[in-house]
């Protein structure tokens, strides 16, 4: 708890993003990956695996951007800084141990942005009774002609996550009005997908799946909060909290989706 104190207390952060808690979260995430290493392995293998099949499509190899760069558990660094003249690692946050990995390559570059496009306003708003939330309109990148290579990161679902529990803390907007932000945030993410440049991948969890002592599934719910994913790809499990990380009795696991090309990949 002290080691995750200091962390919370030395990274750089803006203040807007550490009030609404996504410095907390990101810290969180970190502490159970320790926790459950093992059980997050094969995912996050397969998550890079994705990435470096979206890499090997690219016929030009001048930037690559990744969406969600967090932690880098899921983000094969090191080969895409071999492979392309910059890579750009793009996150609210960027936790000590990314800025320290970050600066081992001379051609990555870690840049602090809101790929919704909504953050600051919610945070100006939370508080403001009968003020609209805003509406997700990103546009990072889309007027790049040098990106060869988009990957959006274990990001979709959680997008919302952060601010809408923030707008519900808050208690000044209705519930449907914060449903409706997040399911615009996830929506508008998979249009601005469509828009970037180059060859674009998406790994994103698709359910929320409950399994009980036993191993079996007892409960799933959509991941997406019900936005269909417009493209097919493979699927697998993550093994995100086996019992007993969040309870002694059930174990809270993800189905996950990647995709190498969202530009070739069948329409769901």
């Amino acid at each position: 708890m002290l080691a995750e104190w200091i962390e919370h207390l030395v990274t750089p952060c803006p203040r807007p993003v550490r009030a609404m808690g996504y410095l907390r979260e990101l810290i969180g995430i970190k502490a159970r990956h320790a926790r459950c290493r093992a059980a997050w392995a094969p995912h996050l293998e397969r998550t890079r695996a994705v990435i470096l099949r979206a890499a090997a499509l690219c016929p030009r190899k001048r930037k690559a951007v990744m969406l969600g760069s967090g932690l880098l558990y899921d983000v094969p660094l090191d080969e895409l800084a071999g492979q392309f003249r910059e890579v750009v690692l793009v996150d609210l946050v960027h936790p000590l141990g990314s800025l320290w990995r970050g600066r081992r390559h001379e051609n990555v570059r870690l840049l602090t942005a809101d790929v919704t496009a909504t953050i600051a306003e919610v945070y100006r708003v939370a508080r403001t009774p009968g003020a609209s939330l805003p509406r997700a309109a990103p546009s990072l990148f889309c007027d790049d002609p040098e990106v060869d290579l988009v990957a959006s990161v274990n990001l979709a679902s959680q997008l919302p996550y952060v601010p809408t529990t923030y707008l519900v803390r808050k208690g000044v907007h209705p519930a449907d009005a914060i449903d409706a932000y997040g399911r615009d945030l996830i929506s508008a993410h998979f249009d601005y997908l469509r828009r970037l440049p180059g060859v674009v991948a998406l790994v994103a969890d698709l359910e929320k799946l409950t399994l009980n002592e036993a191993g079996r599934v007892t409960q799933r719910a959509s991941a997406l909060r019900h936005v269909p994913l417009p493209w097919k790809g493979e699927d697998w499990v993550w093994r995100l909290a086996p019992a007993p990380e969040a309870d002694p009795h059930y174990s809270y696991y993800r189905r996950v989706v990647g995709i190498p090309d969202i530009k070739r990949a069948a329409r769901a």
